[in-house]
């Protein structure tokens, strides 16, 4: 009778130490909470629904390799949850958007891409030629979504 108490213990201080885990598990390993993005309210879009294509400033078209590329790329590059930090606390600001990186992506055939990112402050207010280093970075990525080098 006092083996089966035992053991009964045992066993819950057991539970209890595997709900604890498996309720810090998911910060261990990376989780990031998914944010919608925001949408404007139907009155607003009904009146900019349908544009018409004689108003594009331009279009660009990828294939599904090349988005897994570019996909790759900016999760390591711009990770979800990730801040900028610095000194400079208007650079950290300009760092910390997504609009101020301009994207270019190379298929240089079916198992090579390389996509670059690079800064344009001025989307920031910066002086136009600011001069930061490492402002920005080259990826090569293989047709299955793996990193081959960060220049």
């Amino acid at each position: 009778m006092n083996g089966l108490t035992r053991m009964g213990r045992l066993s819950s201080v057991f539970i209890g130490l595997a709900l604890c885990g498996l309720m810090q598990g998911c910060s261990l390993f990376g989780y990031y909470k998914y944010e919608r993005p925001e949408r404007i309210p139907p009155e607003v879009g009904d009146r900019i629904r349908d544009p018409s294509p004689k108003t594009f400033v331009a279009t660009t078209e990828m294939d599904g390799p090349t988005l897994a590329a570019l996909r790759v790329a900016l999760a390591d590059y711009m990770p979800p949850g990730a801040k900028a930090s610095g000194n400079y606390e208007p650079l950290v600001r300009c760092f910390s958007r997504r609009d101020v990186m301009d994207v270019e992506i190379n298929k240089v055939n079916d198992d090579l891409y390389l996509v670059s990112f690079s800064a344009n402050l001025e989307r920031c207010g910066m002086p136009p030629h600011t001069l930061v280093m490492d402002a920005g970075a080259t990826y090569l990525i293989d047709g299955q979504g793996r990193i081959l080098d960060i220049r």
